[in-house]
């Protein structure tokens, strides 16, 4: 079996489709290949993404699809403390990620997109340096030939590892660990918790993001350690979760999560990299769904105007790179250096600097920002309040005591 395609697309995640419905619209010809029979399945990602982001992407989604409204963050330091940001009204949806990637892999096939499921790529078609379709397998091997790959396969990233291209270092990743708890007790359904602690989530942190019919996702990602054993422990003896966690969890996930940001380059000849595949991940969080459809709306209109030009080269994709970077490089710049920060903070210094925060009232002074995409936008705003500011420099400060 051999096909021809302007645009194929490798990987029927939230990434892959909004590539290829940005390509579509553009009039390219453009299949997706997705390794599993069911897109979003299985499903493996918290959901909680930010309503002003989807906006911006122009994406209103069904009702079918939200499972919660969330408009107030709870954080918890390793003694208790809290620090609480209220919004006073919703800025995140917590979507049912199964039901969010069939949404947009239903858009991009209104768009025109092919969905070939069950289909694996084993490897780019690679002809003078130059990727030309990739070799794939399912009910038989093919050769599906086009004139540029989006390689949008997840944070696994086999195919791009076959390339010269550069993949993120897996000592920058950590291993998110999700379930599903059937009730809670004592939580606050428009309040997502966060708990910070190297003894229940080393790396990281822990979560629980309630749903509106009383059920929760509970999780956590960690660079240490069994991310299974961790889970059950933060949900059975941590001191203040586990009391709101009633049940064992079901559902079990595992999924590594890239925090470097994105490698020095995410194109070639015939080839762009999108999404987890590229470390287009918010490395203070690890969400990757807004930053990575910015990206790949990017990747797809400019995967689509290659394709008009005749121009598929190195050079001309390289457009991609400078303009999602125009878009989000402070961002990753940020982000990176405040991972760093967080990643070398012991208990005793994030206990202080909740202290500090709850001391000058932080938490309401952020509430009224209402960004959590941007953490320069964020940043931005919140120092120009002079309480914010003072709290941020004591908090540098504290960081550097014992």
């Amino acid at each position: 079996m051999k096909e021809d395609f302007d645009i194929i697309v490798v990987g029927a995640g939230p990434c892959g489709s909004f590539s290829a419905l940005q390509a579509a619209r553009q009039g390219a010809k453009v299949a997706v290949i997705e390794e599993h029979q069911k897109i979003g399945e299985p499903n493996h990602c918290a959901g909680h993404i930010s309503i002003r982001g989807l906006k911006t992407l122009g994406l209103e989604l069904p009702s079918a699809v939200i499972e919660n409204r969330i408009r107030a963050a709870k954080f918890y330091a390793p003694s208790g403390k809290i620090i609480c940001i209220d919004c006073k009204h919703p800025v995140t949806y917590v979507v049912n990620r199964t039901s969010f990637d069939q949404h947009l892999a239903g858009l991009a096939e209104e768009a025109g997109a092919t969905y070939l499921n069950q289909v694996h790529a084993d490897s780019f078609l690679i002809d003078s340096n130059h990727v030309q379709g990739v070799l794939v397998r399912g009910r038989e091997r093919a050769r599906l030939e086009a004139r540029i790959v989006i390689d949008a396969e997840g944070a696994s990233a086999g195919l791009l590892r076959k390339t010269p291209l550069p993949i993120p270092s897996s000592a920058t990743y950590v291993t998110g660990a999700q379930g599903h708890s059937a009730k809670v007790r004592d939580l606050d359904d428009e309040s997502v918790e966060i708990y910070l602690g190297r003894d229940y989530a080393p790396g990281f942190f822990a979560w629980i993001i309630p749903r509106h019919d009383g059920t929760a996702k509970v999780g956590l990602a960690t660079n240490k350690g069994n991310p299974r054993v961790l889970l059950d422990n933060f949900a059975e003896k941590h001191p203040i979760a586990s009391k709101k966690i009633a049940g064992p969890l079901s559902d079990i996930s595992f999924h590594p999560i890239p925090l470097s940001g994105p490698p020095s380059t995410t194109y070639g000849n015939g080839l762009l990299v999108v999404g987890d595949a590229a470390s287009q991940v918010k490395p203070i969080t690890g969400g990757g769904v807004v930053f990575g459809l910015t990206c790949s709306n990017i990747a797809g209109r400019v995967a689509a105007e290659a394709v008009r030009a005749g121009n598929c080269s190195s050079r001309f994709l390289s457009m991609y790179q400078r303009l999602w970077r125009e878009e989000l490089g402070r961002e990753f710049w940020i982000g990176r250096r405040a991972r760093w920060i967080m990643d070398r903070l012991s208990d005793r210094a994030i206990d202080r600097v909740f202290s500090i925060g709850d001391a000058f009232d932080v938490g309401d002074s952020l509430g009224q920002v209402g960004e959590i995409d941007f953490a320069g936008k964020v940043l931005g705003s919140s120092l120009r309040k002079p309480n914010v500011a003072f709290a941020f420099l004591c908090s540098l400060f504290s960081c550097l005591l014992p």
